[in-house]
């Protein structure tokens, strides 16, 4: 072979390798993934368990969430989109409610020494949950008369 054939076949080979190793390191770098907010506390300015309990039903329906059960001041909850799912509890009395991760399939949950991760979106899906809940728990319950 030429020399200059040689150095032609080495450069490919130097160039593939680079490719691959960039590849890699860009597959690791995944940014969906983001540290888990396991629990979210929802303060309310409104002192009353049934307008808690209403803004908590509203909120889960407004975002899509299935209940799959209602025991006590604890909603267990599921929204399921694409193939992906999270389950949630929402504990709640009088005056607070507290948004719980329980578990998830296909949202990256991932147990790490630094930590536990999860997709981004779970975060942002708690965050607007909770956001609501205090919207119509400052709303009051639905169809009650407005104070005069």
């Amino acid at each position: 072979m030429k020399p200059e054939t040689i150095c032609s076949v080495r450069r490919g080979w130097s160039m593939l390798g680079v490719a691959c190793c960039l590849g890699l390191l860009l597959a690791a770098c995944d940014h969906r993934a983001t540290p888990l907010t396991k629990s979210v506390n929802v303060g309310v300015a409104q002192p009353d368990t049934k307008v808690l309990e209403s803004a908590i039903e509203r909120a889960l329906a407004a975002h899509h969430w299935t209940v799959k059960e209602h025991t006590g001041q604890k909603y267990v909850a599921e929204l399921a989109e694409r193939g992906h799912s999270a389950t949630i509890a929402v504990v709640y009395d009088a005056q607070s409610a507290r948004i719980d991760y329980v578990s998830s399939q296909g949202l990256m949950y991932e147990q790490t020494p630094e930590g536990e991760t999860i997709h981004r979106n779970y975060n942002n899906w708690v965050k607007s949950l909770s956001s609501d809940i205090k919207t119509f728990a400052a709303q009051g319950a639905p169809g009650a008369a407005a104070p005069q």
